[in-house]
Order: C-alpha cells, then sequence, then structure tokens
C-alpha cells in the first residue's frame, strides 16, 4: 500500500508546513521578538499588558509580528489567555484558585509533595492579563475539561 506523503515527499506528520494544526491552536499566531509566548491575536490583553510594562520600565517595545504556528511551536508555549484550551503534550488542563476566585490554568508537572504531605505542582495561568508561573499544592487546583466553566465553590 503506497504512504500518503505531502508536497515536500514527507508523511504528512512529519512535515512542519503541511502539519495539521493541533486542536486548539490557529495556523497563524503573533509573537514578538522580546515575548517568551506565541499569541492568537495582536489585541490579546496579555500581550498589550505586556508591552504597558515594558513601557512603563523605559524598555523598547518590540514589533508584533503575525508567524506560521509552525515556527514557534517548539520555542515557546501558547499564552493561556489566548489558548485556554490546548494543553502540549505532557501537560494537564486545570483550574487555578487565586484569592477566591478561578483562573484557566495549565498545569506543567508535579513537583512533589510539601511538609505537610500536599502535592505541589508548576502551573501556568493569567490573573489580571498578566501570565503568572507558580508552584501551588493541590488545594488550589482542580482539573478542567476543554470549554468548562468555572467551578461553583471557591473554598
Amino acid at each position: 500500500m503506497p504512504e500518503n506523503r505531502c508536497l515536500h515527499d514527507l508523511l504528512p506528520d512529519q512535515c512542519g508546513l503541511c502539519r495539521s494544526v493541533p486542536s486548539g491552536l490557529t495556523d497563524r499566531v503573533v509573537v514578538t521578538a522580546g515575548g517568551r509566548v506565541f499569541h492568537g491575536d495582536r489585541g490579546c490583553e496579555a500581550l498589550l499588558e505586556g508591552q504597558r510594562k515594558v513601557r512603563s520600565r523605559g524598555g523598547e517595545v518590540s514589533d508584533v509580528e503575525v508567524v506560521p504556528l509552525t515556527r514557534v511551536l517548539h520555542d515557546r508555549p501558547p499564552c493561556v489567555l489566548c489558548f485556554p484550551d490546548y494543553a502540549p503534550k505532557g501537560t494537564r488542563l486545570c483550574w487555578v484558585r487565586d484569592d477566591g476566585t478561578w483562573y484557566r490554568g495549565l498545569l506543567r508537572r508535579w513537583t512533589g509533595r510539601d511538609g505537610a504531605g500536599r502535592w505541589k505542582a508548576d502551573v501556568v495561568y493569567v490573573r489580571d492579563r498578566v501570565q503568572v508561573e507558580e508552584t501551588l499544592d493541590q488545594r488550589r487546583l482542580l482539573p478542567r475539561e476543554p470549554g468548562e466553566g468555572p467551578p461553583l465553590s471557591t473554598r
């Protein structure tokens, strides 16, 4: 049986240009030279807040550039605000509780237990238009499914 090959003579999942876009992402994304993540569009509140912070510190704001997803997918993670339902391989969607409010987050990895025996995890989430990376204990985390609304409990 012949193999289906793309126009670059590679298997479809091997070709960075012909590979299908992972569920929850878009084929074109927004980046800046100084940014650490890619965004879904130029109007992302986290992107704009990051640029405001750079200006307030007297820095020079990088130009916003629209690029193919394949150019940045393996170099930087997605903005959690722009792509709340995308979980790269090895990560899990989660809810993160901060000050009684639940935020969409991404659990990157479990780091072990603290002195009280509670599991701790490295997570990323967006709070007040800023992407936050923290290590939190299990009391502030809940599993989340794509498209799911926030938990009703604030405990």
